[in-house]
């Protein structure tokens, strides 16, 4: 079935993927502005955020910083390409079935497919999967626009690179295997006598500190945030919520996604220098 046969199914306009959280905070350095950030298990859900947030940005096509394990940069398999190209990127109702729907569930083919629809500009990768890949990747996209991938064993690297940069506008995606180390399912498989190893709190603490010059850099551009939770590949829920909960007290000031109106809105720790 293809996403714009409308005819076998009407799609409500206030559709969003299934499962997924978001919430508005102000930018980091311009309280005038807001951003939005997202969360959802499966990473594949970030293309329906991308695309959503560059639709919103009237021409402007920010770039990607993604922390993950995995480099999840495979194209679309060629049976969706047709499909993809078809696409009705301004209907978020058709993006956020299709999210869900059509797009692969291996959660590898989400960058790729956002940059051929011109929703994504460049791309740098911070992950452990070890490069079998072009480096930097270049991509033409489907309106003739060419992109470029970049791939960092670790954040210092990306950080060498930062002062060339030219980006204004960034989203930040966050893989929460990102902080795993041994990953027995990308490594092989859960052999006996592999288990999971993490980075420990006090490492993504500096990692993820508004001290970091990548970071600091990455909040100065920030449109949009996405975090996977990705439990198959932390080691379960209970590891997944725990890694989201380090990331999240490092970051910021109060709890995301609380629907109390009573509560202390959340800020950024950029502003209060305190973990």
């Amino acid at each position: 079935m293809n996403i714009n046969e409308t005819a076998t199914y009407s799609i409500p306009y206030f559709l969003r993927p299934s499962g997924c959280l978001d919430c508005h905070i102000n930018k980091p350095f311009n309280k005038e502005e807001s951003i939005e950030i997202a969360a959802f298990h499966e990473h594949r859900f970030a293309f329906y955020y991308w695309l959503k947030w560059t639709n919103d940005l009237n021409g402007k096509i920010p770039s990607l910083v993604t922390f993950d394990w995995h480099q999840d940069l495979c194209p679309p398999y060629k049976d969706k390409v047709e499909e993809l190209k078809s696409l009705e990127t301004t209907k978020m109702s058709k993006v956020a079935f299709y999210t869900w729907a059509r797009l692969e569930p291996t959660n590898d083919v989400q960058i790729q497919s956002a940059i051929l629809l011109n929703k994504i500009q460049n791309v740098y990768v911070i992950c452990r999967q070890k490069s079998r890949r072009d480096n930097p990747m270049i991509i033409e996209d489907y309106h003739g626009n060419t992109h470029k991938i970049y791939l960092f064993d670790n954040i210092n690297e990306f950080e060498k690179m930062i002062p060339s940069l030219e980006e204004e506008h960034v989203f930040w995606d966050i893989d929460l295997d990102y902080f795993t180390l041994c990953n027995p399912p990308s490594m092989g498989g859960t052999t006996p006598g592999k288990k999971y190893t993490y980075l420990t709190k006090a490492a993504i603490e500096e990692q993820f500190s508004s001290q970091s010059p990548v970071i600091r850099w990455i909040l100065e551009r920030i449109e949009g945030m996405t975090i996977a939770m990705e439990p198959d590949f932390c080691g379960g829920l209970k590891h997944s919520n725990r890694l989201y909960s380090i990331v999240e007290r490092a970051l910021f000031t109060e709890p995301l996604f609380n629907k109390n109106i009573y509560r202390k809105y959340p800020d950024w720790k950029v502003h209060t220098n305190t973990i």
